[in-house]
């Protein structure tokens, strides 16, 4: 049962990494010239999820520990928020972009009028 969750917890990883990545795409070229360390590092934790989720899925396949395979899924899990905060806050920003184009998009859609939908 327990190699069940981490095998979806490996596929999250999997689609996380995806998600970072995107996510580095929506800062601007001017954002990511003001803390390129920190945006590299950033689009560093998306191939980190995504080699973690997929060394972690071929680790369980393979009958490898449980146990060890979580501590290193808890440590990769945990660096994308970390490096995310200290990258917002060199760059001053609130939400990511990619949340605010989002919320733009749900608040056009939602406020938007009957007839023109």
């Amino acid at each position: 049962m327990l190699e069940t969750v981490y095998g979806l917890v490996s596929l999250v990883f999997v689609l996380g990494g995806v998600l970072v990545a995107v996510e580095y795409r929506s800062y601007t070229d001017e954002q990511r010239a003001r803390a390129p360390l920190l945006s590299r590092a950033y689009l560093g934790c998306a191939v980190a999820l995504c080699l973690g989720g997929a060394g972690g899925l071929a680790w369980l396949v393979s009958g490898g520990n449980v146990w060890t395979m979580s501590a290193i899924v808890t440590l990769i899990g945990a660096l994308p928020c970390f490096v995310q905060f200290l990258l917002h806050r060199k760059l001053d920003v609130q939400r990511s972009p990619l949340a605010d184009r989002l919320g733009d998009a749900v608040a056009r859609t939602v406020n938007a009028p009957d007839h023109e939908r």
